[in-house]
């Protein structure tokens, strides 16, 4: 799991960490073991003492910088469309996890959302099939039931 409990904001425009936004923002994210292990190799060879990510200079890395130096050129070697964004990320997260069965009340606290609604407003016709499998669980229950008798 990764925790959200810092964001870097710019003040007098210098980065900063300050707290998120809000409390719903204050989060544990799971990640796949792939990414947990890269950071575990990072932090074993790097050594950081508060954040993870600094720049070359050994600033907190602002959003701007973030998406020139680290973002884009990613998505070139990726060779994925060159119109993503870092939004995109989170869209792909929530679209996997839903199509992959994950319950949408338990992704509607990863991206931060401060509502459930408005998890449901975004990614809602991502899970059509759950009328289908509503009614494949009441099926199984009541010919177990009707079994019992």
């Amino acid at each position: 799991m990764l925790t959200v409990d810092q964001q870097v904001v710019v003040i007098d425009r210098r980065p900063t960490l300050a707290p998120p936004k809000t409390r719903a923002s204050v989060r544990n994210v799971p990640i796949p073991a792939v990414l947990a292990d890269a950071l575990a190799e990072y932090i074993d060879r790097h050594k950081p003492e508060d954040v993870l990510f600094r720049t070359t200079r050994g600033n907190l890395v602002r959003r701007d910088y973030f998406n020139a130096d680290v973002l884009k050129p990613a998505i070139f070697s990726a060779g994925v469309p060159v119109d993503m964004t870092f939004h995109d990320l989170r869209h792909t997260f929530a679209s996997t996890a839903l199509a992959e069965g994950v319950p949408i009340s338990e992704v509607s606290r990863w991206p931060g959302h401060e509502s459930i609604t408005t998890t449901v407003d975004l990614y809602g016709h991502l899970v059509p099939e759950a009328s289908e499998r509503a009614r494949t669980a009441l099926d199984h229950a009541f010919a177990a039931a009707l079994r019992l008798t």
